[in-house]
């Protein structure tokens, strides 16, 4: 680390303090819990309770102890990889870090492959925490999978692409006409455009029923693929790997991706107004249609 940052971590609301993954780093490499609490300069004691609160807290083990000493669990390897990736952020200011939902992300990284960027980290995760994290400065780039988000929040990210919505169907599935879409069951995906669609089906007075909502698309496709009686939409940027799609609300259902550049900086600047007029050749091989 260089000088005297130190990084906090918020899970599930609650704001667990550094000292937790000095913790956890002390007894990973020493597999000791008493060579851990003299490496850190505390009393075993003091690091036991550190230890047992958190557990506590997180509902989850995250030391075992045997005749070999003592080691993370799988559970505390991954939050402590999960701490360090955001606390090397802090130190490294040349590599640009992105967060937002599939789509933006998924757009985001293949406009950085054409604009020759190697350097850049990307989080897939919900608009709550994209946002949290670019009030904690921890990333450059916010993407925006559904337009309203930002408009709500009187943000102007970039226009990098617009995608629309197509149909996840079943084999032998027929729909011609809107009227074909009534009665059907929809799984939802969180913070996505679907918006779009829900909106559109009620606009036209048609009988539908979400069923269940999901934070991901993955998510989503799953259930439908084990469930002939559901449905749902997928953006037409993701349904070239699927075969059974329908574009049949994809007219009412188009809508800008787009990104923010969170720090102001040049170099962003300069990377998303490729990303919005030099790279608009490419969009349509990503799947998206150019602006």
């Amino acid at each position: 680390m260089v000088g005297n940052k130190k990084l906090n971590l918020e899970i599930n609301n609650v704001l667990y303090d550094y000292k937790l993954f000095d913790t956890l780093k002390s007894v990973k490499l020493n597999k000791s819990q008493r060579k851990a609490a003299k490496d850190l300069g505390i009393s075993h004691t003091v690091l036991n309770r550190r230890i047992i609160n958190a557990e506590k807290l997180l509902s989850e083990k995250l030391v075992v102890v045997s005749n070999s000493g003592s080691h993370l669990t799988a559970f505390a390897l991954n939050l402590l990889d999960e701490y360090e990736s955001y606390e090397r952020r802090l130190v490294d200011d040349n590599v640009w870090t992105m967060a937002g939902g599939f789509v933006s992300c998924e757009f985001i990284r293949e406009l950085a492959k054409a604009y020759h960027l190697d350097d850049i980290k990307i989080i897939q995760t919900d608009l709550e925490t994209s946002l949290d994290l670019a009030r904690k400065g921890i990333v450059d780039i916010v993407g925006f999978d559904d337009p309203v988000q930002a408009y709500i929040r009187n943000l102007e990210p970039v226009a990098l692409g617009r995608d629309k919505l197509m149909l996840l169907t079943h084999d032998g599935d027929e729909f011609n006409d809107l009227s074909d879409l009534n009665g059907l069951k929809f799984v939802e995906v969180e913070g996505s455009a679907q918006r779009l669609a829900w909106t559109t089906l009620a606009n036209y007075d048609l009988d539908f029923d979400i069923v269940t909502s999901v934070d991901s698309f993955h998510e989503a496709i799953c259930m439908v693929e084990q469930d002939s009686t559901l449905y749902t939409f997928i953006n037409n940027s993701l349904s070239y790997t699927y075969l059974n799609t329908n574009d049949i609300l994809s007219e009412d259902t188009r809508h800008i991706i787009s990104a923010l550049n969170v720090k102001n900086s040049v170099e962003v600047e300069s990377f998303l107004n490729f990303a919005s007029h030099n790279a608009q050749k490419l969009t349509s091989k990503f799947g998206f249609e150019p602006l």
